[in-house]
C-alpha cells in the first residue's frame, strides 16, 4: 500500500492471512513464546556474571582473576601514595585528611572541632608546628600544614564543614598571628549566622511535603489534565494549523523583507553589487522555500488531519490508562535489582588491580591501580551485561505499552477497557515475549559495547598523541552512534508489531521496515505533530506545576519559617520535569502504536469492519468519500451497445443499452 486509505481489501500477505481467519481482536489472536533462545542466552549472560563475580569477591578461587577488596578503593591515599590504614607507617591512621594543596596526610581520626593551635602536616614538617604556632602558619601558608578544621568522616575521607564562622575566624586569627598577639578564644570571635547550605537543607526538610506533592502528585495530576485539554474540539487543530500557518507567514514575510532591504541598499550608494545583490540572492532561496513549504502543506494537509486525530486518539487511550504512567516505577525497581549485585562484583572487581605508586615531584604524588588483560576483559563483559539488562528492562517496558495502546485500539467497546488492560499487556509480555526483548536488547547492547571500547582506544590515542587514529576512531564512534540510534528506531516499532501480530523480532523488525516505507508520508505527519505535542507536555508540566507550588509557598506557607523559596522551587521543577518526561516518553510510544494498528486496521479489513472509533473514524470516513467523489467516468472511454440490458448505464445520446469497457 503506498500511503493512502485502502478499499478494504486487504494489501499485505500478513494482512490477508489474518482477514481470512477472521482475526476480530488482539486479545482473540493466538499467541506462542517468541525468540525464547535469546532469552536463555541472557539468562545464561546473568550465570556467567555471577560467576565472574563471585571470584572476584574470592568466594570462588581461580588462578586467573585475582581477588578483590573495595576498602582499597575506599581507602584514601596519603601525599606519598600510601593506603590510609593498609600501607606501612600509616596502618593506625585509617583517616585521609586533605591539606590546602590538595595532597591529604593520614590520621588516627577526623577533627570534629576547629583548633587554630593545633595542626596536622606533612610527616617531615609536623615536629616542627607542634613545637611553634608562627612556624606552624608560616607552613600553613606554604601550603604544608593545616590548622585542625571541623570537619565530618565520609568513606574515611575527612570533609571539610565550611560556613562563615570559620572563614570570619580564621581571617581574624591570621591578622592576630602577623601582629605577634594573643590569639582570642573562637567563640568570642566567630558569626553563629546559619550556612547557605544548612539553610538550603532546612528548607528541603521543612517543605519536603510541598516539594514531593506538587513535584509528583501535582504533576502527575496537569500531566493527565494536559490529555483532557488535547481532546478538547478544535484545539489541538488550532494549535498544529496556527503554528504551520505561522511558519508559512515568517518564510514570506522574512523573505519580503530582505528583497526590500536589498533595493534600499542598491539605491543609497553606500553598498556594492555584490553586497545588495547577496541580500536579493537570499531573498529568492527564501521566496523558493516559500514556495516549497506551501506544497509541503497541500500535500501533507490530510496526512495532519490524521496526526491530529491519532493524537487526540492515543489522550484518549492513555486518559483511560492511568497506571500505565506508573510502569517506569517497575523498570527502575527492575534495574535496581540487578544493580545490587551488579555493582558488588564491579567493586570487587575494580579493587583486584595492582597498586603503582605514581610521583608529580617532590616525593609527593598518588596511587594508581593496573588491571592484567583478564580483568580488563572481565570488566568490559560486565559492562555489557549492564548494557544487555538495562536495555531488556527498557524494552519490556516497550512492549507492554505497545500491548496496551494496541489492545485498547483493536477493541470494539473501548469503555470496557481500563487499567486493566495493562495488566493483561504485562502478563502477557512475560509469558510470551520476553525472548523478543532479549533479542532486541542484544543487539543494542553489542552496538554499546563496540561504542565503549571505540571510547576507550579514542581517550588512548588522544594521550599518546596519534591525532590520525584519535579522528578515525572518532568518526566510527560517530558512525555507531548512527547505527545505535537506527536500531532504536527499528526496534521499537518491531515490538509493536509483535504485539500487534505476535510476531517473532527479525519477522517484527521486517515487517516495521516495510510498513513504514509504505506509509512514510503518515509516519513524517504524525512524528512532526507528536513531537511538537510532546514538547509542549514537556513544558506545560514543569511550568504549571512550579507556579502553583509557588502560590503556595507564597501565601500559604509561613515566611517565618523557611529561608527562601528558590531552591525547593528548583526541586520541584526538577520532579516535575522528570515525570513529565516519563508521560511524555509513554504517550510518544502510544503515539508509534496507534498510528500502526490505524494502518494495519486500514490494511486488513473494509471501512464498515475497522476498528477505529472518534477522530480516527471521521478521517476514514472522510477519506473513503473523496475516493468515492474522485471515481467518475472519464469523458474518452470506449462504449459497446449490448441489447437487452435495461439497467445499463445511458451514453451521450440517451442510449440505455451500452456497457463500459
Amino acid at each position: 500500500m503506498a500511503d493512502k486509505s485502502g478499499d478494504g481489501e486487504p494489501t499485505h500477505p500478513d494482512n490477508k492471512k489474518l482477514s481470512g481467519e477472521g482475526w476480530t481482536g488482539l486479545r482473540e489472536r493466538k499467541r506462542g513464546c517468541t525468540d525464547c533462545l535469546c532469552l536463555l542466552l541472557l539468562i545464561a549472560a546473568w550465570i556467567a556474571m555471577t560467576a565472574v563475580g563471585l571470584v572476584a569477591c574470592g568466594l570462588v578461587k581461580n588462578g586467573n582473576l585475582k581477588a578483590g577488596n573495595p576498602n582499597r578503593l575506599i581507602a584514601p591515599s596519603d601525599y606519598k601514595g600510601r593506603l590510609c590504614g593498609f600501607s606501612d607507617g600509616v596502618k593506625d591512621r585509617k583517616n585521609g585528611y586533605y591539606l590546602p594543596s590538595g595532597a591529604s596526610v593520614c590520621v588516627e581520626s577526623c577533627p570534629h572541632e576547629t583548633d587554630y593551635l593545633s595542626y596536622i602536616c606533612y610527616d617531615e614538617y609536623q615536629e616542627d608546628a607542634d613545637g611553634n604556632d608562627v612556624t606552624a602558619w608560616e607552613y600553613i601558608g606554604q601550603l604544608k600544614c593545616m590548622y585542625k578544621a571541623k570537619t565530618k568522616a565520609v568513606l574515611r575521607h575527612c570533609a571539610y564543614i565550611v560556613d562563615k564562622a570559620a572563614e570570619n575566624a580564621t581571617a581574624i586569627v591570621g591578622e592576630y598571628l602577623a601582629q605577634g598577639e594573643d590569639i582570642p578564644y573562637y567563640a568570642d570571635i566567630a558569626e553563629n549566622s546559619p550556612t547557605w547550605s544548612a539553610s538550603f537543607f532546612s528548607d528541603l526538610y521543612t517543605l519536603r511535603g510541598y516539594i514531593f506533592g506538587f513535584g509528583v502528585g501535582v504533576a502527575v495530576f496537569f500531566a493527565f489534565g494536559f490529555l483532557y485539554f488535547l481532546r478538547i474540539p478544535g484545539v489541538l487543530f488550532t494549535i498544529i494549523w496556527t503554528l504551520l500557518l505561522s511558519v508559512f507567514v515568517l518564510f514570506i514575510v522574512g523573505s519580503f523583507l530582505l528583497f526590500s532591504l536589498s533595493n534600499t541598499w542598491k539605491n543609497d550608494g553606500n553598498h556594492t553589487k555584490a553586497e545588495y545583490m547577496s541580500i536579493r540572492i537570499t531573498s529568492y532561496v527564501g521566496f523558493a522555500l516559500t514556495g516549497l513549504y506551501l506544497c509541503f502543506l497541500v500535500v501533507m494537509r490530510k496526512r495532519i488531519m490524521l496526526a491530529i486525530g491519532i493524537v487526540k486518539e492515543t489522550a484518549r487511550a492513555m486518559a483511560a490508562m492511568p497506571i500505565i504512567l506508573f510502569l517506569p516505577i517497575l523498570q527502575a525497581i527492575g534495574i535496581v535489582i540487578f544493580l545490587v549485585p551488579w555493582t558488588i562484583y564491579v567493586l570487587f572487581l575494580a579493587s583486584s588491580g595492582e597498586q603503582h605508586f605514581v610521583d608529580v615531584g617532590g616525593g609527593v604524588g598518588y596511587q594508581e591501580m593496573k588491571y592484567d588483560n583478564n580483568t580488563r576483559y572481565a570488566f568490559l563483559y560486565m559492562l555489557f551485561c549492564y548494557f544487555w539488562s538495562s536495555e531488556f528492562i527498557v524494552a519490556i517496558g516497550q512492549l507492554v505499552i505497545a500491548l496496551s495502546f494496541s489492545a485498547f485500539y483493536f477493541t470494539r467497546d473501548k469503555k470496557t477497557e481500563g487499567n486493566k488492560t495493562v495488566f493483561w499487556a504485562l502478563r502477557t509480555t512475560l509469558l510470551y515475549h520476553l525472548g523478543t526483548a532479549a533479542f532486541g536488547s542484544l543487539i543494542i547492547a553489542i552496538i554499546k559495547t563496540i561504542r565503549a571500547v571505540l571510547t576507550y582506544l579514542q581517550n588512548k590515542a588522544k594521550k599518546s598523541g596519534n591525532k590520525v587514529a584519535e579522528y578515525i576512531l572518532c568518526c566510527l564512534n560517530c558512525c555507531m552512534w548512527c547505527v545505535e540510534k537506527f536500531m532504536k528506531f527499528i526496534n521499537k516499532n518491531g515490538y509493536i508489531q509483535t504485539a500487534i501480530y505476535g510476531y517473532s523480532f527479525c519477522k517484527a523488525c521486517r515487517a516495521a521496515f516495510f510498513l513504514l516505507a509504505r506509509n512514510i508520508l503518515r509516519v513524517i505527519a504524525v512524528s512532526m505533530v507528536g513531537d511538537f505535542v510532546l514538547l509542549l507536555g514537556k513544558v506545560f508540566v514543569p511550568l504549571v506545576t512550579v507556579f502553583a507550588c509557588y502560590l503556595f509557598m507564597a501565601y500559604v506557607v509561613s515566611s517565618t519559617s523557611i529561608y527562601g523559596i528558590i531552591a525547593p522551587l528548583i526541586c520541584v521543577f526538577l520532579l516535575s520535569y522528570f515525570i513529565a518526561a516519563m508521560f511524555t516518553e509513554i504517550f510518544g510510544m502510544g503515539i508509534s502504536t496507534t498510528l500502526m494498528c490505524y494502518v494495519a486496521d486500514e490494511e486488513m479489513f473494509p471501512p464498515q469492519d475497522r476498528f477505529a472509533d472518534g477522530d480516527l473514524k471521521n478521517a476514514i470516513q472522510k477519506s473513503q468519500q473523496t475516493a468515492v467523489a474522485a471515481k467518475v467516468i472519464p469523458s474518452n472511454i470506449v462504449v459497446i451497445q449490448v441489447a437487452g440490458e435495461p439497467n445499463a448505464p445511458s451514453n451521450d445520446n440517451g442510449n440505455k443499452d451500452n456497457v463500459l469497457l
